[in-house]
């Protein structure tokens, strides 16, 4: 059994915490929050001991994993002091700040014989786990290219997470902009080098503290596939991933849960008869199949409630935590490849070295 510690109790640590109620192996004991109030309310909820201090915590209680859930700023330090006490390591996104800290950080999980892992969560929603496995069983032929669209409602001047996020470059959204790009990379496979990725940035706010509301980043891996993530903020919200093949589409909507196909264009070099009147088949299938999720995520709701249980359609961390579990025991590679949290902290750190004023 994994004892286990969650160390920075803002909002996504209950995510953790549930994610580890329901993984077998694991077992929360120990928490941790420079806030003392913070710490002792939730030890208290969720029965466990507290502490302000890591050092403490690591010296007092015999932790085997940590889970590393603060600001992004603390991240290597705070994950290189647990892996210097012996314990694995499960860092929230983004992983670090800096490739130095990144390259460091690695190089001392190494060195200890210790797995330190980011979450990348969300490529274990349903519908992209099943859209990847329609892409890759070759149905639709070869992958050309990835389009992922990320779209918030937010503002990133008013922090959710915490007044420290206005320290970022992008603010609020700042923070979020690795969900789009992780998801990018497990979609279309890698760059092909870092030459191949370019970075643009939009701001829409007007606001001159804010260096970024919106990104766009697009690469080429080396076996050719084009792909391109688009994420604002300002904007209605909507998260989708789409995948264009030789004889298809195949749309992940990730708010409706839905994989919707198309099996056909319908442009003016449309090989299909009747094009409009195929699109429009397969747009009244794929409207079907949403109302038939969204049923089925209220019945499941329902039924969970009556049994007095959690249920949520966006518990994208549980599946993290399960595979970190076996991989720490030995068995299966974990949730997120190594290779994908280097790309991904390639890309966050390219976004961010770069300002408007390099742009003009």
């Amino acid at each position: 059994m994994l004892e286990t510690a969650i160390v920075g109790l803002g909002n996504v640590a209950a995510w953790h915490r549930r994610a580890i109620a329901r993984t077998e192996g694991a077992t929360l004991t120990t928490v941790a929050d420079v806030d003392e109030s913070v710490a002792r309310e939730r030890a208290g909820e969720w029965g466990v001991t507290a502490y302000t201090d890591l050092d403490d915590l690591l010296s007092s209680e015999p932790v085997d994993w940590v889970h590393v859930c603060t600001p992004v700023a603390t991240h290597a330090a705070l994950a290189q002091q647990c892996l210097g006490a012996g314990a694995h390591v499960l860092v929230e996104k983004p992983v670090t700040a800096t490739r130095e800290e990144y390259e460091s950080l690695v190089e001392r999980a190494d060195e200890t014989g210790r797995r330190v892992t980011v979450v990348h969560n969300q490529v274990y929603y349903p519908p992209f786990v099943r859209a990847r496995k329609l892409v890759e069983s070759g149905r639709f032929g070869r992958l050309h290219g990835v389009s992922v669209r990320w779209l918030e409602n937010t503002d990133p001047r008013e922090p959710d997470r915490g007044e420290w996020v206005l320290d970022l470059p992008g603010g609020e959204f700042g923070e979020g902009i690795v969900h789009p790009i992780y998801v990018g990379l497990r979609s279309a496979g890698y760059p092909a080098s870092e030459r191949a990725v370019d970075v643009g940035h939009v701001n829409t706010t007007g606001d001159d503290d804010i260096e970024y509301d919106g990104i766009a980043v697009s690469y080429r891996t080396a076996d050719e596939v084009a792909c391109t993530v688009q994420h604002h903020s300002n904007v209605r919200g909507s998260r989708q991933v789409e995948f264009f093949l030789d004889s298809g589409r195949v749309l992940v909507d990730i708010p409706t849960q839905t994989v919707r196909v198309y099996p056909e264009g319908y442009g003016p070099n449309a090989t299909v008869g009747n094009p409009m009147l195929n699109a429009a088949y397969w747009t009244a299938r794929n409207a079907a199949g949403a109302v038939q999720s969204t049923l089925s995520i209220r019945l499941r709701r329902g039924l969970a409630g009556l049994l007095g249980q959690e249920f949520s359609v966006h518990d994208t961390h549980t599946p993290v935590v399960g595979r970190e579990v076996s991989a720490i025991r030995g068995s299966g590679d974990g949730p997120t490849p190594r290779a994908q949290a280097d790309w991904a902290n390639r890309i966050y750190t390219l976004v961010n070295g770069r300002t408007r004023d390099d742009d003009a």
